[in-house]
């Protein structure tokens, strides 16, 4: 949630001072040969997988995302494998890397050791930043084998045209095609390694990475053997000649004997990203991504960019605690436990199950660090989900062992729970640590509540949707994430109606005049509605949904028990046709209760669903019994429709005619037809 211009002005405008980033900035995983992105508000850092030995073994890419430069969010083990590649690559050969998105889809042209001999480029595709990616060329390489095909770097230039560079001790590059997929001609090669520098060493050796600034393009890269440095190159042409630029970064600091960089504008600052082997356990085969900030030089050249322990002093934003926090979310991690079993050195406390990343194996001296979280003018509690052994965690401002903000005792759970406690003195802009005291458990995620920012859930328009009824999906509960609704990824893709990151769809037709629909949605998602059911009974539930997937639907819970099976879809040509299918429910008990609609499978779009029975259920009042009423009608409970069949709403009748009973429920005088709950019988109640 955002704060009020007041509060920030109370704790002031600034970030945290007290408090600098860490190099490396990924220690959860060894993270060679980065390759940064940005999309949009999001830097994501593609890296590569050493698991340490004796040579460079490389099992698999990974990635690592940030919104602030400062907290990186590790998306969790392998997003792509040689196995992923039909065959045409061998295990622990997985080299340098990048993705470049275009028109919706990431491609990732990767290093592999092709089963033929040589090295060879690889590209596969994806749906999202962080996969799964998977083969784009059908077992086919894009180039090679070749042993000096190592080490691609692609740029989309400002006219259209894609370009893929690579190789080692020379500079291979090739146009693509619009696919992104296919060269579009012959490979061509530029020779940087001999006389290139004004000393005539040899310079360019690896590693090289494109950018463009202005119409000036930099070619940087690995230069002058072993142990490597980082240098640059410029050129009016994508394709050179390239002129000698210099050394960016030279040997020292714990840099790695290689090196691999890469280099970003992103919010109007500028971030060179490389390699060094400070992780714990690290070596030259045990590499770790690391940052600087820095600024162009006046006249467009890149100055000397030392490496430090620093990195990113001030970040991009604060963090904000009063929404969900990824616990895999950090600036910093210690006591972290490696196992060097079989010769290698891997480090594996982030898991992933479906779709769901969380923190695990987590020892009684491990902790995460959380750099600059705004907590406003004040949070009462925080919240944890975990699952697994009871444990406990002690959150501390500053250090790891700075002011006790809470002490969270964690109850054992088979699955995942969230779990409350109370916060003493936390408030505004402050280095988090969670230490764990005690282990055994699972962490998926957390956040900050206080009185101020804690929205009740409460209907929306503040009337609680009537059953029986018809609710339009969209019209979910107020309380925000995780109370009145899950979302998986936060995004608000539909702009549409609500501006909460619900994706709600506008659906398609000439006048827009068929409202909305949930879209985008995703197994697991749901949403809440406060119902007031006025009959305690069983209902028909009718759905309208949109869907071009399989066995995709939804499921319907009361107070958390379910109250329906999945109730699938029917598939169509796309996600603009809908049609409507119907279950049964269980017993929905009397009064006020909250309904949670549950996605089951990946996209499908909802647009309404109707609890009725019996009359009220039919698709036109045909055949209606034209019977006249007794004056005198026992105690009982009938429905009101109007005469074009709308359901009105029940009427409670006590020893008076149901006439009288109807007016006196405040309907306005005219003609009605009445069924008794229950019955099938309808008639005809002419009310003055």
């Amino acid at each position: 949630m955002k704060m009020t211009s007041k509060i920030l002005l109370a704790f002031g405008l600034g970030f945290a001072s007290n408090a600098l980033a860490e190099n490396p900035i990924i220690q959860t995983y060894y993270s060679p040969d980065p390759a940064p992105v940005v999309f949009g508000d999001t830097v994501c850092v593609y890296t590569g997988n050493d698991e340490g030995g004796s040579f460079f073994t490389m099992h698999g890419w990974r990635v690592s995302c940030t919104t602030d430069m400062v907290n990186w969010t590790d998306m969790g083990e392998l997003i792509l494998t040689n196995e992923s590649f039909g065959g045409n690559a061998k295990k622990n050969g997985d080299w340098a890397a990048q993705v470049v998105r275009r028109n919706g889809k990431y491609y990732y042209y990767v290093t592999v050791e092709s089963t033929r001999g040589g090295r060879a480029i690889n590209v596969a595709v994806a749906d999202k930043p962080e996969g799964p990616f998977k083969d784009a060329r059908n077992g086919q390489h894009l180039a090679g084998p070749n042993w000096d095909y190592i080490d691609p770097t692609v740029w989309i230039d400002d006219d259209g045209q894609a370009w893929l560079y690579w190789g080692n001790p020379k500079l291979y590059y090739a146009k693509l095609k619009e696919n992104m997929i296919e060269f579009d001609g012959d490979i061509k090669v530029t020779d940087m390694s001999r006389g290139f520098s004004p000393s005539g060493n040899s310079v360019y050796t690896e590693g090289p990475w494109i950018h463009k600034r202005d119409k000036k393009y930099y070619m940087i890269y690995a230069s002058h053997g072993v142990p490597e440095k980082i240098s640059y190159s410029t050129s009016d042409s994508p394709t050179g000649p390239w002129k000698w630029g210099g050394v960016i970064m030279d040997q020292g600091n714990g840099t790695a004997f290689t090196n691999h960089s890469g280099l970003i504008d992103f919010k109007g600052r500028s971030f060179f990203f490389y390699h060094n082997q400070k992780n714990v356990s690290g070596g030259g085969y045990s590499r770790s991504t690391a940052v600087e900030e820095f600024t162009w030089n006046a006249d467009g050249t890149i100055p000397t960019i030392k490496s430090t322990n620093d990195g990113v002093k001030k970040p991009i934003k604060n963090l904000d605690p009063f929404t969900r926090v990824e616990a895999e979310t950090k600036s910093w991690v210690g006591g972290i436990n490696v196992d060097k079993s079989g010769g290698y050195t891997i480090i594996k406390h982030v898991a992933k199950q479906g779709d769901n990343v969380y923190l695990t194996n987590m020892g009684s001296n491990f902790y995460t660090k959380v750099r600059s979280v705004d907590m406003g003018d004040g949070a009462d509690r925080i919240i944890v989900c975990t699952r697994g052994n009871g444990g406990k965690i002690e959150l501390h401002a500053k250090s790891e062992t700075g002011a006790t903000l809470a002490t969270m005792n964690i109850p054992a759970s088979s699955s995942w729970q969230e779990n409350t406690f109370d916060l003493s003195d936390a408030a505004g802009v402050e280095d988090l640590f969670f230490v764990v005291k005690q282990g055994g458990f699972d962490f998926d995620y957390w956040y900050m509540e206080s009185e101020k920012t804690a929205v009740p859930q409460t209907p929306f328009k503040e009337v609680a949707s009537a059953i029986p009824g018809k609710i339009e999906a969209e019209d979910y509960d107020v309380g925000g994430h995780n109370k009145a609704f899950y979302d998986n990824d936060r995004e608000n893709k539909g702009g549409a109606y609500r501006e909460d990151e619900v994706d709600i769809v506008q659906i398609d037709s000439a006048d827009k005049s068929k409202g909305y629909a949930l879209g985008y949605t995703e197994d697991g998602e749901w949403v809440e509605y406060t119902i007031d059911n006025q009959i305690a009974s069983e209902y028909t539930v009718r759905l309208n949904m949109a869907t071009a997937s399989d066995d995709v639907g939804v499921q319907f819970y009361v107070d958390g028990k379910e109250i329906t099976d999945v109730i699938k879809a029917e598939k169509g040509e796309d996600w603009d046709h809908y049609s409507t299918v119907e279950a049964k429910t269980k017993e929905i008990p009397k009064g006020e209760h909250v309904l949670r609609m549950q996605i089951v499978g990946n996209f499908v779009n909802v647009d309404w669903f109707k609890f009725c029975m019996g009359f009220d259920c039919e698709e036109s009042p045909i055949a209606l019994q034209k019977t006249r009423v007794e004056l005198q009608i026992p105690e009982k409970i009938y429905a009101v429709f109007g005469m074009t069949g709308k359901f009105l709403g029940n009427v409670e009748v006590n020893g008076q005619s149901v006439a009288k009973s109807i007016r006196a429920a405040g309907f306005t005088p005219g003609v009605y037809m009445v069924r008794s709950v229950g019955q099938s019988k309808t008639f005809r109640v002419l009310v003055k």
